[in-house]
């Protein structure tokens, strides 16, 4: 991307520095660079942002007789696009900037040395329920650790239990169940694709929601291009009648039809189709949670779909959220394991396995806009 101008502001308050950028270049910044410094034992903030130069793209569309103009005019869009998203990002800051400095502190987030304290109100930023970012602060404080991913790597785990499904090698199917719209179809094209290429083991496809059309035609696509096969059954005498070829695979990636929380009529023919398969091999079952929901929400998915037997969640989504520090907040009010988070639509790169390492990185890492740009 061109920019016709380049600046850099520089300040003491991160929100008034935000605020004056958005008045200079009337809400047109996109962001370039962003570093915190101390000097003289105060915060100093250097943030760099461009305009783009989208008067010249324009310009060039109406000059250029060979060039596409549908092509020059999504280019536009996706510009504005992103400028968009740039003004969501300053409002995401300002928020949260207000939500610390309001927030009345008990006494011992008062007593925190000042490291600490910025920790603490950092984690606080990224969704982590304060009574949890302090405790995580005070038990990095208590190991005398560092606080940066390191050290909250190493405290992770004593709040969040962690879970690799194709470690133990065993022969298995994996079901993805969850609301509409979580990523299952995606979801099941990434964990086999990974399976398949770690492990160079037999790997197929069982698509069991026969409604969705789009979802077998994805589904088709996926298995094609992995080379896998694809299977389909969507009740449990057609589940049977396959159950003998299927058994035969090191694993089977089961998609599921994607139904909301509060419909339990549908979630119990989930799970009648999936008991067909839990009482003749062994199966494990993968509740598929958006992170860009609300904690409140999450609670709620997690009861509607708890008849059917959750062994472990994998959270989708972890790159369309700025407040990432659900995934903890969830790993520490239950005792169901975390398996893998996504983090886009490319199979197999954008799927992780979890572990504290993985989760710190997010909760530490820049907010999604910021690494959108960085990327582009």
């Amino acid at each position: 991307m061109k920019y016709s101008v380049i600046k850099k502001f520089s300040g003491k308050n991160l929100l008034k520095i935000f605020e004056k950028v958005k008045e200079d270049t009337n809400g047109n910044a996109v962001l370039l660079g962003y570093e915190e410094k101390l000097v003289g034992g105060e915060k100093f903030y250097e943030v760099i942002v461009g305009i783009p130069d989208t008067k010249n793209k324009i310009e060039k569309i109406e000059k250029s007789k060979d060039t596409d103009f549908s092509e020059k005019i999504t280019e536009i869009r996706e510009i504005l696009e992103k400028i968009e998203e740039l003004k969501r990002e300053f409002l995401y800051v300002r928020e949260n900037i207000e939500f610390i400095s309001k927030k009345t502190m008990n006494p011992a987030e008062i007593r925190l040395p000042q490291e600490a304290l910025n920790f603490f109100k950092k984690l606080v930023s990224r969704g982590i329920e304060r009574s949890i970012a302090l405790s995580i602060t005070e038990d990095i404080m208590n190991s005398r650790l560092n606080f940066d991913l390191k050290g909250l790597s190493s405290v992770v785990s004593k709040y969040m239990i962690f879970r690799n499904p194709l470690a133990d090698g065993r022969k298995k199917f994996i079901s993805l169940v969850g609301p509409t719209g979580v990523g299952k179809t995606t979801t099941a094209a990434k964990i086999s694709a990974l399976y398949a290429i770690s492990k160079s083991k037999n790997v197929a496809l069982l698509e069991t929601d026969r409604y969705r059309i789009a979802s077998v035609d994805q589904m088709k696509k996926y298995a094609e291009i992995m080379g896998v096969p694809l299977f389909v059954a969507t009740n449990p005498e057609e589940i049977r009648t396959m159950l003998p070829k299927l058994m035969k695979f090191d694993l089977v990636v089961v998609d599921t039809m994607g139904k909301s929380q509060y419909d339990i009529k549908n979630i119990k023919r989930i799970s009648s189709v999936l008991s067909e398969i839990g009482n003749q091999t062994k199966l494990e079952i993968a509740l598929l949670i958006s992170t860009s929901q609300k904690d409140e929400e999450i609670v709620l998915v997690i009861k509607g779909f708890s008849e059917i037997g959750i062994d472990y969640f994998i959270f989708t989504k972890v790159d369309e959220t700025s407040y990432p520090g659900t995934i903890l907040n969830i790993g520490c009010t239950t005792e169901t394991p975390i398996a893998f988070i996504t983090t886009g639509q490319s199979v197999p790169d954008d799927i992780k396995i979890a572990s504290p390492d993985v989760i710190s990185d997010v909760i530490l890492g820049p907010p999604p806009l910021t690494m959108y740009l960085l990327k582009t």
